[in-house]
């Protein structure tokens, strides 16, 4: 249920909030009466919100803990150290399931090989996934959302629009503390939920620099009066603490916002808790008027909405790993310093110093050190082991290492090395899968979003790495006349400006990831198959030889030739199209032609520097000549003058005049 008012339009002003609005003329700041019934509605909802959510949630600390190393059960009498096998297993199964950021395909109205097409690839590669100057990483985005998915069951994020320094936008992948994020209540699956409530913390620098800058879509008022109300930023609910600050005990600080996004279609809106006071109202800019709240979950669980947690079913025996782990080390603790017992008489208890010397009287009476040997300590390896094999199976076993552990590595046999290779669980096949339609719904969100706000850009600014990379990706060849074109080249200007109108590029996107692409990039894929099949044919060329069929002999060979151009293209070589160009029947005219017309377009666009250079060096040499033209016909007229028996007077330099002048006051004639 949207927030409606009478009329049922959603609320599009600050002023619907409240029944008086009113602004201090003193300092600016809002002096509300009272709210409207629309914000006593939305704050309920948020609260109904809440509970629920920290219900689900309740005991997620017991989870992150044994992703952290702690022991959950601490003993008074134990050393209390965690073996850490759960944690090792959190990151070497997100290591193993992210190992590279998936290649993506977009689908859109507009052809792949058109000029839209390619400029929202581009965009997608630069300013969503990622860049060289301002890049958020997104393997390791993706690595850290697997490893809190697969610890709670669900990681929430959302992708933010930001300006970089030097004024460019981009999309920043922004991860929410599971705790400070709160979907509708009854929902089957938390990726479906049409109303999500986000609770964000905002620094006093941040909210400072929003009323510096007057960023639209912000309630400046409100902003002064929360700055008013509360000099000091108040403490955080211990709840929006990461566990780290808490085990640390370190509690941070911030303003307290809760922005409510819907699918509805209405604004998002953007309040605070305390004050209830209205900050933000922001368009959905989404055609399809989806919310920008996204959720990776690694299993769906039906009792479950929120999906299901792997390190939940780790708990029993995690804590019976700390539990002989500890066990053990008290047990060799009291080994490395054991009791001593005296049997005998004794005059006194010894001295057991390294280099003391004691004195017994009593030739009977002996001194003897009591070790503690148990079976549980001396089968302790074996035990652990076991237990390890038995979690490593409860979760899968995405890699050999891990199979071993778990008792069901392949031999060394040839051929067991070859399935050692090929070896993909079924578990992780399946957490790869979430991972990619995860990640596909992100950037399809992002990119169509990113679009949106930049409809009303006309011209697109290139660096000179971003322009040879267009420039390669829009080369086409017509199989059937081989010309080249290239559509991004006949609307590019020399000073690498692409004038493009972006309400063309503002619809809708989908970006689709390619099957496999996390663990193996699509070109290798192509290169290892393409591999495989080169070797057999090629020890297959003598056979087909003696068969004397020129036929036969010449496709193989052209097969073979074929090949190897794909895999001089799937190289990703700087010189790739050069070398396949070579492998073919010699250079063609058209694509002499085309790299004759690149190069020519290059040194124009980089020669623009050379000639602003070249041309300043000619200015400047050129004002040097003339200063010194100049000061010759002044010594002449001053010799002149004197030969006539004028006096002369010395006089400052001008400010314009060279260093020579600065040096040597001018003499001017006396009036």
């Amino acid at each position: 249920m949207a927030v409606e008012l009478d009329g049922g339009k959603g609320i599009t002003d600050f002023s619907q909030w409240y029944l008086d609005y009113k602004v201090d003329e003193r300092d600016g700041c809002l002096d509300p009466k009272a709210f409207a019934p629309c914000a006593g509605d939305l704050f309920s909802r948020y609260e109904l919100f809440k509970r629920e959510m920290d219900a689900r949630c309740e005991g997620f600390e017991h989870l992150e803990m044994l992703a952290d190393n702690e022991v959950i059960s601490p003993k008074p009498d134990l050393p209390n150290v965690s073996s850490g096998e759960t944690a090792g297993l959190v990151r070497r199964i997100a290591r193993t399931l992210v190992q590279h950021t998936p290649n993506v395909e977009v689908v859109s109205i507009h052809d792949d090989d058109s000029l839209e097409g390619i400029v929202a690839k581009y965009i997608l590669d630069t300013k969503i996934i990622g860049d060289a100057q301002y890049s958020n990483d997104m393997q390791q985005n993706l690595f850290a959302s697997t490893k809190t998915s697969f610890t709670l069951g669900f990681d929430c994020v959302i992708p933010i629009l930001q300006q970089s320094p030097d004024g460019s936008w981009y999309m920043k992948y922004d991860t929410i503390h599971h705790r400070d994020v709160f979907p509708e209540p009854g929902v089957k699956d938390v990726r479906e939920a049409p109303e999500v409530f986000v609770r964000r913390y905002l620094t006093k620098g941040q909210i400072k620099q929003i009323i510096r800058d007057q960023v639209a879509g912000w309630d400046i008022a409100a902003l002064r009066l929360l700055l008013k109300t509360y000099s000091q930023p108040p403490t955080r609910e211990r709840q929006s603490n990461s566990h780290t600050d808490n085990k640390r005990r370190v509690i941070a600080q911030g303003y307290e916002i809760v922005t409510w996004y819907n699918s509805y279609g209405e604004n998002f809106l953007t309040f605070c808790p305390r004050t209830k006071l209205l900050f933000r109202i922001e368009q959905n800019k989404h055609p399809l008027k989806w919310h920008p709240v996204h959720f990776l979950v690694l299993e769906k669980d039906e009792q479950h909405p929120l999906g299901k947690s792997q390190v939940e079913m780790l708990l029993g025996r995690q804590e019976f790993q700390d539990l002989m782990h500890n066990g053990a080390m008290k047990l060799w603790y009291r080994n490395i310093n054991p009791t001593v017992l005296g049997f005998g008489t004794m005059n006194s208890i010894p001295n057991l110093s390294p280099g003391k010397y004691n004195q017994i009287s009593n030739p009977n009476a002996k001194v003897e050190a009591f070790e503690v040997n148990t079976m549980t300590l001396s089968q302790f390896p074996t035990l652990a082991a076991n237990n390890l094999g038995s979690m490593v199976n409860l979760v899968g076993a995405p890699d050999q290492q891990m199979a071993t552990q778990a008792g069901t590595g392949q031999s060394a046999t040839p051929q067991g090395v070859e399935a050692q290779q090929a070896m993909v669980d079924i578990t992780t096949n399946n957490y790869q899968k979430a991972i990619e339609s995860f990640f596909s719904r992100y950037c399809s969100y992002a990119l169509t979003v990113y679009l949106q706000e930049m409809r009303a850009t006309q011209k697109l600014r290139l660096t000179a790495d971003a322009r040879k990379r267009l420039v390669n990706a829009g080369q086409r060849v017509d199989p059937a006349t081989g010309e080249i074109s290239n559509p991004v080249m006949d609307v590019m200007t020399e000073d690498s400006v692409i004038e493009l109108d972006f309400e063309n590029l503002a619809t809708e996107y989908y970006v689709r990831c390619v099957p496999g692409s996390l663990v193996e990039m699509e070109d290798e894929k192509q290169m290892r198959i393409l591999g495989q099949l080169f070797v057999p044919l090629s020890q297959a060329l003598p056979a087909i030889a003696q068969t004397q069929d020129p036929e036969l002999l010449r496709n193989a060979a052209a097969t073979m030739v074929y090949i190897m151009e794909k895999q001089i293209e799937l190289s990703g070589s700087a010189s790739s199209r050069d070398l396949k160009s070579l492998l073919q029947s010699g250079r063609t005219e058209q694509f002499n032609e085309w790299t004759k017309r690149a190069d020519e377009y290059e040194q124009r666009v980089g020669g623009l520097a050379e000639q602003t250079v070249a041309g300043m060096e000619s200015a400047t040499s050129a004002i040097r000549s003339l200063q010194e033209q100049i000061s010759t016909m002044q010594q002449v007229q001053t010799a002149i003058l004197q030969k006539m028996g004028v006096p002369m007077q010395e006089s400052a330099s001008e400010p314009n005049s060279s260093q020579e002048e600065m040096r040597q006051p001018a003499l001017r004639p006396v009036s």
